[in-house]
């Protein structure tokens, strides 16, 4: 049986923490986007809230998910202006998310969080969206363009912040959910919290799989999280204490691209595959705990301790017939993180918030490729990363209608890379002689070399060190003239170092980038019928990390550009309810992606992009929901400029949902890819990921 470790592990904590888990839905929940008591956390403000944050920033709560026709993270997100889902296969499994057209490298300029920890590894993976259920989330914070200073390294396109629903007190709470889909999917979960006094706990859950639209497109997948906490109710010292685990397993195919001619060709030849045997795990565990202090009018300190340990063995370029040895092609990545954060914030007058924070961050990295002891082809790429930072933000209301907003943060990054191969050294060579027949009867002796003493080990090929010295800047100001209009302005520097993947396939000089972003938007709401939201921005990056051939040594490695790129757009929000029972939601974003003085747009980016959703209540028990998703052109991922390969073709998806509800029993029926659209959001070399074609699935849940 797979996963069996997991299994036990999650018995057992099962067993060890004393609770019974939160229900999916939260009760009273507003159905505004921008509402005036709606508390953000990711970005700074002065009084805590949405409506003073200085950047284009959207809130997704519970409510608005479970009347969605999303049916995983990267969906969801994709549905907000100016996100971009860049999917290899459907579903939330290798799938990223990219803000304000990052492109290619999304996965390294966009912070994805959970519960403030950073879901993002510190190679190429970026963050697996897969690990986070949709039936555990409570609330979603978006910031487009803001974050480097609380966050630091990679936070240039926006930062993403998903919060999940914690354990609390109160009577015990069992909540089971199953789904059934097309091609063969499931996803059954069991939660169950609860808190007697002033201990509560909370465990989740699940087993999932799917076949996979693609042939060797399947994933297994099992997850299981729990948490413990303490919440003492004293108006100073000790507030919180808590302890949180979370273990991913999954096995899964790599089906990788099809040919354009496949692609054309129909729906047999786009679910094909020339690499049926290609396959990849991961395990993942991650355990933290945190403790928040409250030392009233003096402030209130919060401490954060994590570690993350992942595995991730794989098979690729085995071909379409499955070698007898197989060993050869093994490979692995294996990576731990440590982080710890220590941030104190304190209100020393009832318009100024002041917050000031440590962060340390140490990971080690392993990549094994061909083979394990193949002599002359395995090798061994490892990294080490340390990195230090403090930053301090300041708000200041400075008058009733107008915020100040302020922050800096200094940032050092070392790391050390070495590049090994297993070789064959050391060896001497005898000659020993030996008699051949060469006919007649007749033995000439011949001297035979033979090699003796010989060692074989990992040598070093290559190493490199490094020691970066950053800072980040963030200054904004929000004009709220009224308690429904608000205009702000910012301006933010941002940097991204290079990460482990990219040194190790690097130009002798790589370093990290550095960028601005200034933008500027205006909020308003018509009473509680229409919201409407519209930002502008543009940024500048110098130094842009990105893969290509490199004009000095012909190669093809990650590099700096050796110009600037600028991206240039915006996003504008609206939200209509129409009567109590309709709801009609817009928006739209746009990306000039440009190389400066190239002429190109930077790869993988759609000019346009576009959502529009409708939420009915036909009956008190049933909503229906039709949601459309729209992504422009966009370039080749290998495309230089030279219009060696064609554009991706734009695309325009539509989901449908029926939600039923009575009492504590929901069931929705949903159809994905209603017209059965052909598209692929990603393309490399005029090879392409085919997404999957109209798919229906069943949900039901059952709240004890």
């Amino acid at each position: 049986m797979l996963f069996t470790r997991s299994t036990k592990v999650a018995w057992r904590c099962a067993v060890a923490i004393p609770c019974a888990v939160a229900t999916v839905q939260a009760a009273g929940v507003d159905d505004r986007v921008i509402e005036s008591k709606e508390i953000i956390v990711t970005a700074p403000s002065a009084d805590g809230t949405l409506r003073t944050t200085p950047h284009g920033v959207t809130a997704i709560t519970a409510s608005d998910i479970a009347r969605s026709t999303a049916t995983g993270v990267g969906d969801l997100l994709s549905r907000e202006a100016n996100l971009n889902l860049q999917s290899y296969f459907g579903g939330d499994r290798r799938s990223t998310i990219d803000i304000r057209g990052m492109g290619a490298t999304a996965a390294s300029n966009v912070l994805v969080l959970v519960d403030g920890e950073r879901l993002n590894e510190p190679d190429l993976a970026g963050a697996d969206l897969s690990t986070v259920s949709l039936a555990r989330i409570r609330r979603i914070e978006i910031v487009r363009g803001g974050g480097a200073v609380r966050y630091g390294n990679g936070a240039v396109g926006g930062v993403v912040n998903i919060l999940t629903r914690r354990a609390g007190p109160g009577p015990a709470h069992l909540e089971l959910q199953s789904t059934r889909g097309s091609y063969d999917t499931w996803d059954h979960r069991i939660a169950a919290s609860g808190g007697v006094g002033i201990v509560s706990g909370a465990v989740q859950a699940s087993d999932r799989g799917t076949d996979g639209y693609r042939r060797n497109g399947a994933v297994r997948a099992q997850d299981f999280a729990g948490e413990m906490r303490l919440t003492p109710e004293r108006e100073t010292g000790l507030v919180d204490l808590h302890l949180r685990a979370a273990m991913h397993e999954d096995d899964s195919g790599l089906p990788g691209p099809v040919e354009a001619a496949a692609f054309a060709a129909g729906n047999a030849a786009r679910r094909s595959t020339l690499s049926p045997h290609d396959r990849s795990r991961t395990n993942d565990v991650r355990v933290g705990a945190g403790a928040t202090l409250e030392f009233g009018a003096a402030g209130r300190l919060e401490l954060r301790a994590t570690y993350r340990d992942r595995s991730n063995p794989y098979l690729i370029g085995l071909g379409t017939t499955l070698p007898a040895d197989t060993t050869r092609f093994e490979a692995a990545i294996e990576s731990r993180r440590r982080d710890l954060e220590a941030r104190y914030e304190w209100e020393p007058a009832s318009t100024v918030s002041v917050a000031a924070g440590v962060m340390h961050q140490r990971a080690d990295y392993l990549r094994r490729e061909n083979g394990f002891t193949e002599i002359g082809s395995s090798t061994r790429r490892a990294g080490d990363v340390d990195n230090l930072a403090q930053y301090a933000t300041a708000s200041w209301r400075a008058a009733p209608a107008w915020t100040l907003n302020a922050g800096v943060r200094n940032d050092r990054f070392s790391t050390q890379q070495s590049d090994t191969r297993f070789t064959r050294d050391d060896c001497t060579t005898v000659f020993d002689t030996v008699l051949v027949d060469i006919g007649g009867g007749i033995f000439v002796p011949v001297s035979v070399p033979r090699q003796t003493g010989c060692s074989d080990a990992f040598r070093t090929q290559s190493r490199r060190d490094a020691t970066w010295r950053n800072r980040a800047f963030e200054l904004g100001l929000v004009w709220q003239p009224r308690e429904h209009l608000t205009a702000f302005g910012s301006m933010t520097h941002h940097f991204r170092n290079p990460n482990v993947d990219e040194l190790m396939v690097a130009t002798t000089d790589l370093h990290p980038q550095r960028g601005r972003t200034v933008e500027a938007g205006i909020r308003q709401a018509w009473g509680d019928s229409v919201e409407t939201g519209f930002t502008v921005f543009h940024m500048t990056v110098d130094d842009e990390i990105q893969y290509g051939l490199s004009p000095t040594t012909g190669l093809v490695v990650n590099r700096n550009l050796d110009r600037p790129t600028r991206r240039v757009g915006g996003e504008a929000e609206l939200r209509w309810r129409v009567t109590p029972s309709l709801t009609l939601r817009a928006n739209a974003g746009y990306v000039s992606p440009r190389v400066l003085g190239t002429g190109f747009d930077v790869p993988l980016v759609p000019r346009v992009t576009a959502n529009a959703s409708v939420d009915w209540a036909v009956k008190p028990w049933v909503r229906a929901a039709l949601a459309a998703r729209h992504a422009g052109v966009r370039a080749d991922g290998n495309e230089d400029g030279s219009g060696r390969f064609p554009s991706l073709a734009a695309y325009t998806v539509f989901d449908a949902a029926l939600h039923f509800e009575r009492d504590k029993t929901r069931m929705t029926v949903g159809v994905n890819n209603l017209f059965d659209k052909v598209y692929s959001p990603l393309g490399f070399s005029a090879t392409y990921y085919p997404m999957p074609d109209r798919n229906l699935y069943v949900a039901l849940r059952w709240q004890l």
